[in-house]
């Protein structure tokens, strides 16, 4: 049945795909608990389809790249090398800042938070303009 198969995806990042989902499913858990936010069969519905969407573009981009390759082998070569572990790279990316923005709200106020967490993902985000900004404006006065 291999035998078949040009292109598999690389087995470190689908462990690291799966680290990183079950992390943000267990921040996500805990941040729900801490805010008093009950987790219903709708969120859990949510991972499940999760699951689902990143499974499907896992196997429709190695159909589209064993066809590549099977096609022309020096052009699915070149193309498998970088758009197979891109896809999943960017799994990973949206799942890490979502671990961050889940930590974020877990304790705005805290240390570890205003020195790493935020500064973190507003770089991995391209927020860099607002890396402080928000720390050193002062909070509105309400009006009477």
């Amino acid at each position: 049945m291999y035998q078949n198969l040009q292109y598999l995806p690389n087995v470190a990042l689908l462990t690291g795909l799966l680290v990183v989902v079950t992390l943000d499913f267990i921040f996500g858990v805990t941040r729900a608990t801490f805010n008093g936010t009950r987790r219903t069969s709708k969120g859990f519905r949510k991972t499940i389809s999760k699951f689902l969407q990143y499974g499907g573009c896992i196997i429709v981009s190695m159909v589209v790249l064993n066809i590549a390759t099977a096609s022309g082998p020096v052009l699915g070569r070149q193309f498998y090398k970088w758009f197979g572990d891109l896809i999943l790279y960017l799994m990973v990316y949206i799942e890490v800042v979502s671990i961050f923005e889940n930590m974020e709200a877990l304790a705005p106020g805290s240390l570890f938070v205003k020195v790493f967490v935020r500064p973190l993902r507003r770089m991995i985000t391209f927020q860099l303009k607002q890396l402080y900004k928000e720390d050193q404006i002062p909070p509105k006065e309400p009006v009477a």
